[in-house]
């Protein structure tokens, strides 16, 4: 305690002191942990709100309660930016914001990760707009940072151009598509426009915003911040907000954010008020078209807000008029008016108070200037001569600065160089980026002045006097020791040590006399040169030892080192090494891929200048590599895939490179992955796009269709890019209108040896033909104007190129479609000579579907006004109404019998099931009966008869239900067609069920005296010559002058007839014609006329026959009538029993709903009723039968007495 007592105060409050930093170091170490545990943790939590918790927490630590740990915890701090969530990597710019503000040195190392945040094109839009609203605040601090700094360093330059990097990024990104960054890139604008101007005494700006930097405090001749463009640049960014607000597209937020923005920068700066309400007033006139009814009420509201918050500026009495005319149109009262008018004096007090105001800001101002220029050094008594100084001193040190001289300085420091790295030079050392430049040797000469200065020493430049020389011994005494390298200090002890140790720092300027000066080894003098065979003997020999160590350099982890070892030493000797290389890597291809890459880029590194290199380097030796390689891979690997990565991966396709590549396509196995490279190429190297396109397009017009057709794949895909399709179209235009000459030209030929070689007349073969047309054909469905071009040349061309085109036609003209507006303009304006061409098209088009309105109009036009052929017709026959279908029925048949086929084939497919091609306008009835009514005038009887056996050859559509139908149709007509009889025989012989019909038929045709028309007549002769007997009941029926004409034209009939006649009953022959009996008995009666004495005596045999039958006749009446009475009962039971089974259905129906679950297989009311009505049906038309079957015997039994 006595110790303690007698101690001085200031030895004591030195001791307390100590403690007290002792105290504080174990506060930090304690704190630096509590950081450390928080950063762990915040990297091992997976919930969001937990991490930003302890990062929170680490921020209030190492920001507000000790920043002193800031620069520490920063980079880890920084490591969140890459966190998956969007949360975190807001709070990360947070964070960076609030460091920036404590401590402004931070910028140079913050602004890098900000910028590499907002360039993200993939980042979350919330941490953009968070990086916009960052940038908004640290812009200001940046600029404030520069201006107060006393010298201007690197790092201040290089974060000022960050600064203005990621300024115009935000600025571009007013053109977002995103609505919320576009209102804070508004706002940031504010921000610029505000700095970017200087204050005057009118500028109203809040309390939050007087500490910030504005144009008026930037000194003028900054040599980083440049006064008239930072102006300009304030001016031009506000045009554009007025611009971007005037903009038709701009949304209601965006709106009302740029009308307070300007509100804002009127208020701040006076100069642009005049502007800001000229804004308004166009936009008051011009609102953007695209707002709603809701939002054009809210923007006028906004706007009337803030053009009375304009008025209330002292500065906006100039435009007092205007403003107030807009208020008054946007619904203002004069009484709300004249409430927000700055009265005078208001106005007055104001200025007032911003004069006071203003001696400080210049003062401010002032400040902010002084504080631009260097600084002078506390320990310097002079500051004006310790400035010079060093400036002098710089200007001696830079010249001596050589590279003797440096190496020198560097040997003599690493004397001094400590055992271990010191913490403070391994936390601040970064490594120089510009050695060598002027700019580097400029800044290394005055640091080194100013150690020189600050250590007591003098410029040779400055001869002092007296006072100079006692200030310089006052000064050497407190002169501060040199810093070194490694961040300590020179000591001096006393006058001596000084002496020495300023010596020992020096560096060497000029060698002294006597001083003996070290030799140089130099290996030239301790060799001798070898001859040109051993150097080369050498280099091979250890080129081989290289190659063979492969494993050893594998084992060792050293293989980089030897494929560089390698690959340089082949692109400098070439030659054999290089023969070397190329069997080494073909030895085991798949393994040496990576070393054959090597070489292929050293050389190509070597071309283009980047080695050491004696004299200007050529291609050669790079095409000769790339070749060589392309060569072997392509005869070695089997498997493709390395020759296309080496094609797509070399630097550079040399023509001879791209040679190799084009017979590696042309080879069929290795075709499909040729192209796909080929593909790659194109769209991958844009710069020998043009190139690689045409040797692709080449392959098109290759004479191996497997080649050809893989190569016109590609194209298709190329031609959907727009950049492309004009290169495309005209080459397959040029490979198309080689077909315009009449032989293959020397191209084609060039093209095609193979085929040419067994064509010595040189004449156009279908393969080379389809050569040209392949890639022209495959890009008709993608661009339908093609069309077009390839009518015309089809005009123009041979009748083989014609056929050819005809052939290959199928496939694009499906692609195009019926719909296809091209198209359709080629069918209305056929060219002449193309009609074939169309022809073949609609057939295509409607072969598997029904043409389309539009087409059939146009054909029907073109039909009807310019091209009267009727084969344009056949493929559009669905689409036709049936009036037009009969009227060109005569020239349809008329065409070849194959044309022919192919027209009934379309009117009748519909019927056979198949209606993918539409309905036909005709039923195969109709069809039939249009060519019975064709008339012979327009077209022969021949083509109508073979038109209508091609109908009957349809066995499933003409059945003898549908024959029947046509026969009554056509017997229906007057006058009957001519083919009818026809007809008639041939449905017969086809179906001999129809029969009965047939009869009914030749019965109705001698009600309409069918010997009236000869043809018909003749027909129906037949008809009965080759149905008999069923046909001798109607040749009964016939006048007695037709019948003896039948005989006349078929004698055969007569006895036949006369035998069935003879057959019959007396009681039935009674019923038949004398007139007739006589043309039968013709011939009978000449021959035995005696037999007619014995009729008399037969006379009364008659009336007693006569008698016997009408008793009989009323027995058949008695017995028709029964029979009558007996149908009438069996309908009555039947109806009864239909009755009864409805009442049962109905019951069992009600039962059925009180009882879900009951049987489905009880038959329906609708089945039983069904039922009895065929049942029915079929009973009434057994009476009906019967009933006419009685009628008829009745009526002949009737005639007997009236006859007799």
């Amino acid at each position: 305690m006595a110790a303690d007592s007698r101690r001085s105060i200031a030895s004591q409050f030195f001791l307390e002191e100590g403690e007290d930093s002792v105290q504080q170091n174990t506060k930090m170490e304690t704190m630096a942990d509590k950081v450390v545990d928080l950063l762990n943790q915040a990297h091992l939590l997976t919930k969001d709100a937990q991490k930003i918790n302890n990062l929170k927490q680490v921020q209030e630590l190492i920001v507000n309660r000790d920043p002193a740990l800031l620069d520490s915890f920063l980079d880890e701090m920084l490591q969140f930016q890459h966190d998956k969530s969007a949360d975190v990597k807001k709070f990360v710019v947070g964070f960076i914001e609030e460091a920036c503000k404590k401590d402004n040195e931070l910028l140079s190392n913050v602004v890098v990760h900000l910028n590499m945040m907002l360039s993200d094109v993939t980042q979350n839009v919330a941490v953009v707009k968070k990086v916009i609203l960052c940038n908004t605040q640290l812009y200001k601090v940046a600029l404030k940072w520069i201006c107060k700094s006393k010298t201007i360093r690197e790092e201040m330059e290089s974060t000022w151009d960050v600064m203005t990097e990621m300024k115009n990024k935000i600025k571009a990104m007013l053109e977002s598509e995103n609505d919320g960054i576009r209102t804070h890139v508004i706002k940031f604008l504010e921000m610029l426009i505000i700095v970017l101007s200087g204050r005057t005494s009118d500028s109203d700006v809040p309390k939050k915003s007087e500490g910030d930097v504005s144009l008026d405090q930037m000194p003028q001749n900054h040599p980083i911040l440049r006064y008239d463009d930072l102006k300009m640049e304030g001016q031009l960014t506000f045009e554009n907000l007025m611009k971007f607000m005037a903009s038709p597209s701009i949304t209601s937020v965006n709106l009302m954010a740029t009308m307070g923005t300007m509100t804002t920068v009127g208020k701040q700066r006076p100069s642009f008020i005049g502007k800001v309400v000229q804004a308004f007033e166009t936009l008051h006139v011009n609102l953007p078209p695209t707002l709603a009814k809701s939002q054009v009420s809210s923007v006028r509201k906004n706007l009337k807000v803030q053009l009375l918050s304009l008025l209330r500026h002292p500065a906006s009495v100039e435009y007092r008029a205007q403003i107030t005319t807009l208020l008054s149109d946007l619904g203002a009262t004069q009484q709300e008016i004249s409430k927000n008018l700055a009265k005078p004096s208001e106005s007055n007090k104001r200025s007032r108070t911003e004069e006071d105001v203003g001696p400080s800001t210049s003062k401010k101002a002032k400040v902010i200037d002084d504080t631009a220029e260097p600084s002078t050094s506390p320990q310097v008594s002079k500051p004006v001569s310790t400035t010079s100084n060093i400036d002098l001193m710089a200007e001696e040190i830079q010249p001596l600065l050589h590279i003797e001289n440096v190496a020198n300085i560097v040997l003599l420091s690493m004397v001094a160089l400590p055992d271990t790295m010191p913490v403070h030079f391994q936390a601040t050392y970064t490594p120089v980026e510009s050695a060598g430049t002027g700019q580097q040797i400029n800044h290394l000469s005055r640091m080194m002045a100013t150690q020189f200065v600050a250590a007591g020493f003098q410029p040779s430049a400055r001869q002092p006097d007296s006072d100079d020389a006692s200030n310089s011994a006052k000064d050497s005494e407190t002169a501060q020791g040199i810093q070194t390298v490694v961040g300590g200090h020179t000591v001096k002890k006393d006058e001596g040590g000084k002496k020495k140790s300023a010596q020992a720092m020096i560096p060497m300027v000029t060698t002294q006399k006597g001083v003996r000066r070290i030799k140089m080894f130099k290996l030239a003098e301790v060799t001798k040169p070898m001859t040109e065979v051993q150097n080369k003997t050498m280099i091979i020999s250890a080129m081989r030892r290289i190659l063979q160590a492969e494993k050893h350099a594998i084992q060792g982890g050293v293989s980089d080192i030897r494929t560089k070892v390698i690959v340089c030493l082949v692109t400098q000797f070439h030659d054999e090494l290089a023969n070397l290389l190329k069997d080494f890597i073909f030895e085991d291809l798949r393994n040496r891929s990576e070393l054959a890459f090597s070489w292929l880029y050293q050389e190509y590194t070597k071309y283009q200048g980047y080695m050491p290199r004696t004299k200007e380097p050529t291609i050669e030796p790079y095409d000769k590599c790339l070749t060589e390689l392309l060569s072997g891979v392509k005869e070695r690997d089997n498997r493709e895939g390395l020759f296309s990565n080496l094609v797509l991966q070399a630097p550079l396709l040399t023509p001879k490179a791209l040679e190799i590549v084009k017979e590696y396509c042309e080879d069929e196995a290795h075709v499909y992955i040729g192209m796909s490279t080929l593909r790659d190429l194109v769209l991958k190297r844009p710069a020998d796009q043009y190139n690689y396109l045409l040797v692709l397009l080449d392959l098109t017009f290759h004479e191996k269709s497997e080649v050809r057709t893989q190569a016109v794949q590609f194209a298709k895909r190329l031609y959907e890019r727009p950049n492309l399709r004009e290169t495309i179209e005209v080459f397959a235009l040029d490979c198309l209108k080689n077909l315009l000459h009449e032989k293959p030209t020397q191209k084609v030929m060039n093209k095609c040896p193979v085929l040419m070689s067994d064509n010595p007349e040189n004449t156009w073969l279908e393969e080379i033909i389809k050569m040209c047309l392949t890639l022209y054909l495959a890009l008709l469905p993608m661009n339908h104007r093609l069309i077009h071009e390839l009518a015309s040349v089809y005009v123009a061309t041979s009748a083989l190129i014609k056929r050819t085109v005809l052939r290959v036609l199928e496939n694009p003209v499906r692609g195009m479609g019926m719909g296809s507006p091209e198209l359709l303009l080629l069918v209305e304006n056929c060219p002449k000579g193309a009609e074939t061409l169309i022809t073949r098209m609609l057939h295509i088009l409607t072969d598997k579907a029904p043409p389309s309105p539009e087409l059939v109009k146009r054909v029907r036009d073109l039909y009807h006004k310019r091209v009267s052929d009727v084969r344009f017709l056949i493929p559009l026959l669905i689409g036709l109404e049936k009036k037009e279908v009969i009227a060109a029925l005569p020239k349809l048949i008329k065409l070849n019998p194959i044309v022919v086929k192919e027209v009934f084939h379309r009117l009748l497919m519909s019927h056979q099931g198949d209606n993918s091609a539409g309905q036909s306008p005709l039923s195969p009835a109709e069809l039939l009966i249009a060519l019975h009514n064709i008339d012979s005038s327009k077209c022969d009887m021949k083509s109508i008869i073979k038109a209508t056996s091609l109908c009957f050859n349809e066995k499933t559509i003409y059945t003898q239900e549908v024959l029947a139908v046509v026969m009554q149709q056509l017997m229906e007509q007057n006058p009957i067609p001519t083919l009818l009889m026809r007809t008639v025989i041939q449905s017969l012989s086809m179906y001999p069920r129809l029969i009965g019909f047939v009869m009914n038929i030749l019965q109705r045709l001698i009600i309409k005296q069918v010997w009236k028309q000869k043809k018909i007549w003749e027909g129906f002769v037949k008809c009965c010559q080759r149905t008999k007997p069923q046909t001798f009941q109607v040749l009964l029926q016939l006048p007695p002058q037709q019948l003896k004409n039948v005989f006349e034209m078929s004698p055969d009939l007569r006895e036949p007839l006369l035998e069935h006649v003879k057959s019959f009953t007396p009681h039935q022959r009674a019923h038949i014609p004398k007139s007739v009996m006589q043309v039968l008995e013709t011939e009978e009666k000449q021959e035995s006329k005696p037999a007619e004495s014995t009729e008399s005596k037969t006379s009364e045999e008659a009336k007693t026959k006569q008698a016997q039958q009408l008793v009989q006749e009323k027995l058949y009446q008695q017995k028709l009538a029964e029979e009558r009475v007996k149908q009438q009962k069996l309908l009555q039971e039947r109806l009864a029993k239909e009755r009864k089974l409805k009442e049962e259905e109905e019951e069992k129906q009600k039962k059925a709903e009180s009882k879900p679950e009951a049987s489905s297989d009880v038959p329906t009311v609708a089945e039983n009723e069904d039922k009895v009505k065929e049942e029915s049906a079929e009973a009434m038309e057994t009476s009906e039968t019967e009933q006419k079957t009685d009628t008829e015997e009745g009526s002949q039994l009737k005639e007997e007495p009236m006859e007799s």
